[in-house]
């Protein structure tokens, strides 16, 4: 399915996006935490796009995506085949699913279930981390670093990414194991709250991997995952991220950037000033 770059009544400037494309060279790729959101229609995507229809057009667009649903339900090889084919130009990071991160399920058919469904992605090179996402609950203890070893382990063939919400994680033994098993530890920008992992640049694999989650701490807790990510980063909060993904870029082969912050689209406009900032920072054309 074909998208005129800028139909009618169409709010994007592809000019606008230009350096996150330009930076794809450089290995690295900006894009936003999922896609298909229905307040973005306005900000972001034409007034009569269709849900369908989303996925092909942001691809116009952007390099890669998180895809957030295969937290909520397990994932299927025909689903991701679906979404794949939609975007055969992106790459995908995909979410571990619930029981994997929250649940902590040592149920291997579960596992297998969840790796196999991922094959379509990786035939096809679009695959490009599978994000366990671990809760604030989660704390660094040697029973759980003994589950991390299990999961790693298994899924040892995949290009893995472990984020961590609690900031017990940050210290040398973490950063020493993520390195020995080629596991990329997110770096993280959130609150800055007393527990919570915020402002953390690692990188301990080929692959380094950046959320930028926003910074409305009265929300964190107590909020949902609307008012959570409710926030826009000012031109001197771009900056300060800016640098860290050059930080970033000088250890790792490959970056992925994802911004989170998604109410009203405001995703779409962090990464467009991130990558103007990384572009002259960089000194990409």
């Amino acid at each position: 399915m074909q998208f005129t770059l800028v139909p009618e009544s169409d709010p994007v400037e592809p000019a606008r996006f230009k350096a996150i494309r330009s930076l794809v060279k450089k290995g690295i790729f900006i894009g936003t935490s999922g896609w298909s959101y229905e307040d973005w229609v306005g900000p972001f995507y034409p007034p009569r796009l269709k849900k369908p229809q989303m996925l092909p057009y942001y691809q116009q667009f952007f390099p890669v995506s998180e895809i957030n649903y295969t937290y909520y339900s397990m994932p299927t090889a025909a689903t991701l085949e679906q979404i794949r084919r939609k975007a055969a130009r992106m790459r995908f990071a995909v979410k571990a699913h619930k029981s994997l991160t929250h649940e902590r399920s040592t149920e291997r058919e579960g596992w297998k279930a969840y790796a196999d469904a991922l094959e379509p992605l990786r035939a096809h090179e679009q695959l490009a981390a599978v994000l366990f996402q671990f809760p604030y609950s989660f704390k660094c203890t040697q029973h759980s670093y003994d589950y991390l070893a299990e999961i790693t382990g298994y899924f040892e063939t995949l290009p893995l990414v472990m984020e961590f919400r609690h900031s017990s994680w940050f210290h040398e033994r973490t950063y020493d194991i993520m390195r020995k098993w080629k596991v990329a530890l997110c770096s993280v920008d959130a609150p800055r709250l007393p527990g919570l992992t915020h402002n953390e640049i690692h990188v301990t694999s080929s692959i380094a991997y950046y959320r930028l989650h926003g910074r409305r701490a009265e929300e964190w807790f107590s909020g949902d995952n609307i008012t959570r990510y409710d926030y826009s980063y000012s031109d001197e909060e771009i900056r300060e991220l800016a640098e860290n993904v050059v930080v970033l870029h000088h250890d790792a082969e490959t970056v992925y950037v994802f911004a989170n912050n998604h109410p009203r689209g405001q995703a779409i406009e962090t990464a467009v000033k991130l990558a103007r900032e990384l572009q002259g920072l960089l000194n990409v054309q």
